[in-house]
């Protein structure tokens, strides 16, 4: 499999800030591997969803409007800043890319509960 470039962003869905913003069009319409964060310091820090789509725009837009759990609904529509991390165009048989998302899952660990947080993020 080649090597991959990491890359991130900010995502905002028109729908679902009060500033309206809405970025998604600037989104590759690529395959891809990627993770959904929170931000903290503009670096991204708990991981809520790992996977991979076929077509990243659309499998994020889907996030914001159609997310598959009650607790990633409300992490998408809820007042956190998303970050998206993803590397394109994942080449390779089928196992070669389950392996990369494997690899993903093991590096970020995605967490989330029903209210969208990261699981133990505010037991001090």
């Amino acid at each position: 499999m080649e090597t991959l470039t990491l890359e991130r962003m900010e995502i905002f869905h028109a729908d679902f800030n009060l500033d309206k913003k809405d970025n998604l069009h600037d989104i590759p319409e690529d395959a891809a591997v990627f993770g959904i964060f929170a931000i903290v310091d503009n670096e991204p820090v708990n991981c809520r969803y790992t996977g991979y789509a076929e077509n990243l725009q659309q499998a994020v837009r889907g996030m914001f409007e159609n997310p598959p759990s009650e607790g990633l609904k409300h992490f998408m529509q809820g007042p956190w800043i998303q970050l998206l991390m993803y590397e394109c165009k994942p080449t390779g048989t089928a196992e070669e890319v389950q392996q990369l998302v494997s690899e993903w899952e093991a590096r970020y660990q995605p967490k989330i509960d029903t209210d969208g947080e990261y699981p133990g993020y505010y037991d001090y």
